[in-house]
């Protein structure tokens, strides 16, 4: 698992670009982002501080999601991701709901692939972790929905070289 995966730094396939997907959070974040870059791709070396890295982001960004915090989900994402974690956000709004978000735990997560183009660095890894996850209503704080307390993505990462990691795609894992 992810633990064990760090017990040593992993190599991993030369990828293809960012991905696109949908978020386990709700059903709607879909959308195409990024695609193959035009630089030539090379494996990329991941170590434990880059696992470290991705499994705080997991954590945070669901945070501030659930804050509807822009400003913080800004600061980890890229502006693909931070436009559609937006139109979510304002969809919930104009339904009058609000996604609760607590107690993320990640339980697994694996290493899918990681290359670098060009001066930028990419990593996916298929992230299980478990999570609760709730719909209710921004007046009054009646449930409208429990969702899965368990979710299985792929979140693929992002950086400039020496820079850190943000979020560019999550893709719903098939099972």
């Amino acid at each position: 698992g992810f633990i064990r995966s760090r017990q040593q730094p992993a190599m991993a396939n030369a990828g293809s670009g960012a991905g696109g997907g949908t978020s386990a959070q709700r059903s709607a974040l879909n959308g195409v982002l990024g695609g193959a870059a035009t630089g030539a791709s090379a494996p990329l070396l991941i170590g434990s501080a880059d696992y470290d890295a991705f499994e705080r982001l997991l954590g945070e960004i669901q945070t501030a999601y659930s804050r509807e915090d822009a400003d913080a989900l800004g600061e980890m994402t890229t502006p693909e991701m931070l436009s559609y974690f937006s139109e979510e956000l304002t969809r919930n709004t104009s339904l009058g709901d609000l996604n609760q978000i607590s107690d993320v735990k990640l339980l697994q997560g694996d290493l899918a692939e990681a290359w670098s183009e060009d001066e930028d660095e990419y990593a996916t890894v298929s992230m299980r972790f478990s999570l609760n996850d709730r719909i209710v209503a921004r007046e009054g704080g009646r449930l409208i929905e429990q969702l899965p307390s368990e979710a299985t993505e792929l979140w693929t990462f992002r950086r400039a070289r020496g820079g850190n990691w943000i979020l560019s795609a999550i893709q719903q894992k098939e099972d």
